[in-house]
């Protein structure tokens, strides 16, 4: 009996040791794999099969989903969203290397042109998404993945952050991923030269308009006066901080749009509306200083109410698409 139960010891211990070695066998199969790609695995359908089917396995997975053909919508920024995802993954791999718990945490990308069944299996519905899966999670061969609200990232704060994605795989996974090491274009010991190279050259630019002969023209500053004030009342910070659109697309017309009904505003509706504003002020300086100029008086006439007539076409286009699309009458008061 006690040999028997001894032995039976020994084929335990040989089977156990077998399966831990196998396991970490795939792990650093699925390591070299991931850095072959960039430190993020491309899923399809059989690496998605190696990766994760099976009852359990020794890894955490985060998964990103990604489609190209959405790259375009800048609501969405998921080329942003990768890049962030991959330095993420990088990061993590570097904290890491030589460690045990290198191979605790695998990041992999989900393409929708490659693997729309995936995505159906793991039902995503929408994008921006980040989850993970957990290691005990039981997936079967073309089964569906169910995942709890917790291991779904929730979309607030999105864009997300390398900093963020980090911190929520350290919540979910216990593993921290490390310092996020973002890669700069400069080397820190050519920094001090580069400064130094930009400060000379930009003194050296800045002497010679100083002294050049066009920089005495009035008329350089009033055309720079007029756009600084042509690009505000335009809106185009708003626009560029806030990725508008400079155009729209009517899906039920199938064609381009400048105008939006309603309360939101396109950014070349703002441009317009700020061109004709700017037309509105350039007139009333024309009619202050240009206008008394003309030395005759049936000339200057004509030409003072031409100029009033643009200004007031151009106010009136203003209140015409104000009504449009607020439905609110502008009073008109004549003193």
């Amino acid at each position: 009996m006690r040999r028997s139960a001894l032995c039976l010891g020994l084929l335990l211990l040989v089977a156990i040791g077998g399966s831990q070695a196998a396991g970490d066998a795939e792990v650093q199969r699925l390591l070299a794999l991931q850095r072959s790609h960039g430190g993020v695995i491309e899923l399809d359908p059989k690496t998605f099969q190696e990766l994760l089917v099976g009852k359990s396995r020794p890894y955490s997975v985060i998964i990103v989903a990604d489609a190209k053909d959405l790259r375009s919508q800048g609501k969405l920024k998921l080329g942003q969203l990768v890049s962030e995802f991959r330095l993420v993954a990088k990061s993590f791999a570097a904290t890491h290397a030589g460690k045990g718990s290198v191979g605790s945490v695998i990041f992999a990308r989900l393409e929708f042109s490659k693997a729309k069944d995936l995505f159906g299996r793991m039902g995503i519905q929408a994008l921006p998404y980040l989850a993970r899966i957990p290691p005990s999670l039981a997936i079967s061969e073309g089964g569906a993945v169910t995942l709890g609200k917790e291991e779904v990232m929730p979309t607030t704060g999105y864009p997300w952050s390398a900093e963020a994605i980090a911190e929520w795989v350290l919540e979910r996974s216990g593993v921290a991923v490390g310092e996020i090491k973002r890669p700069t274009l400069i080397s820190t010991r050519l920094m001090p030269l580069l400064s130094l190279a930009v400060l000379a050259c930009v003194a050296f630019v800045g002497y010679h308009l100083y002294y050049a002969s066009f920089m005495r023209h009035q008329w350089l500053y009033a055309l720079g006066a007029i756009a600084v004030y042509w690009f505000s009342v335009s809106g185009g910070m708003f626009n560029i901080i806030r990725g508008v659109p400079l155009v729209g697309f009517d899906h039920r017309k199938r064609q381009s749009m400048l105008f939006m009904p309603g309360q939101g505003q396109l950014g070349a509706e703002g441009f317009i509306m700020g061109s004709l504003y700017t037309t509105v002020g350039l007139a009333v300086a024309a009619l202050i200083i240009l206008a008394p100029k003309v030395k005759d008086p049936n000339t200057q006439r004509v030409a003072a109410y031409g100029i009033i007539l643009v200004a007031f076409m151009a106010f009136r286009l203003v209140t015409s698409n104000h009504l449009w699309k607020t439905g609110m009458n502008t009073d008109w008061y004549l003193f």
